[in-house]
């Protein structure tokens, strides 16, 4: 039987949207305070976020998302990085 997250957690970057799932209140604590201590960063990457979640434990589901209000050329590019993301840490692991 499928175990029901505890909660369900958005970050939303330029281009990617991350969908965090804690398992229990341990972890949905880990991704508060990851969350607070985020806020003041000016420049987090995504690999940033994708090395934290590997290293917590937590899981977690990205999605691209295409901006209607940024050219096609920039979007192009912003998914091949996504891309090359994913694939290095779906196949790193």
């Amino acid at each position: 039987m499928a175990q029901k997250p505890a909660g369900h957690i958005l970050i939303e970057c330029p281009n990617t949207i991350f969908h965090l799932y804690a398992r229990n209140e341990g972890e949905l604590s880990k991704i508060e305070t990851f969350l607070r201590n985020i806020r003041g960063i000016k420049r987090l990457g995504l690999n940033d976020i994708y090395t934290w979640c590997n290293r917590q434990g937590i899981l977690y589901f990205t999605k691209f998302h295409y901006r209607k209000d940024f050219s096609l050329w920039f979007n192009m590019k912003s998914y091949y990085l996504y891309f090359l993301q994913k694939f290095r840490y779906q196949f790193a692991q």
